[in-house]
């Protein structure tokens, strides 16, 4: 894969948090939550074989690759100018359209899909998404992108039983 040979992204995604507050917001936190949604998408994709694995597990790994340009830890986690400016989502198109456009014959129709899934990833215009799901991956993108922010959240308040 193109991008595991990006060692300077791969050292950012996995020292990077995923968030300022709430879900995963520390030091690796962003590799926490990606590998999370990552197992619980291969978890799905096993239950219902009409989900597209491949698809649903690349959009998994990559939803929130822009955060790496996002966020800048100094003491505390703070936006990068391009992250108060541009957002993660944005960011997140512009690092993986480039990493495609690398890649001789990539199939338009997936190049789109996979963008959508970073685009649509929040599930409503409301949360900043500038699309909504419109296929069946990227609508379970986005419900396990919530599942697992809100596990971690409830996990750090000690809500249990």
């Amino acid at each position: 894969m193109l991008m595991a040979n990006d060692h300077k992204l791969m050292h950012s995604m996995a020292a990077s948090p995923a968030a300022r507050r709430n879900h995963h917001a520390f030091r690796g936190g962003l590799w926490e939550h990606s590998l999370d949604v990552v197992k619980a998408a291969e978890g799905i994709a096993a239950v219902y074989p009409q989900v597209d694995r491949d698809l649903l597990v690349t959009g998994a790994l990559l939803h929130d690759i822009g955060k790496v340009e996002e966020y800048q830890v100094n003491g505390g986690i703070d936006f990068t100018d391009a992250g108060r400016l541009l957002g993660h989502i944005v960011m997140g198109v512009g690092i993986v359209d480039s990493f495609i456009a690398r890649l001789a014959g990539f199939p338009e129709g997936l190049r789109l899909k996979l963008l959508h899934m970073i685009v649509s990833h929040h599930g409503r215009y409301e949360w900043q998404s500038p699309k909504k799901p419109k296929f069946l991956e990227a609508d379970i993108l986005h419900q396990l992108d919530m599942i697992d922010s809100r596990v971690d959240m409830y996990n750090k308040a000690g809500n249990g039983p």
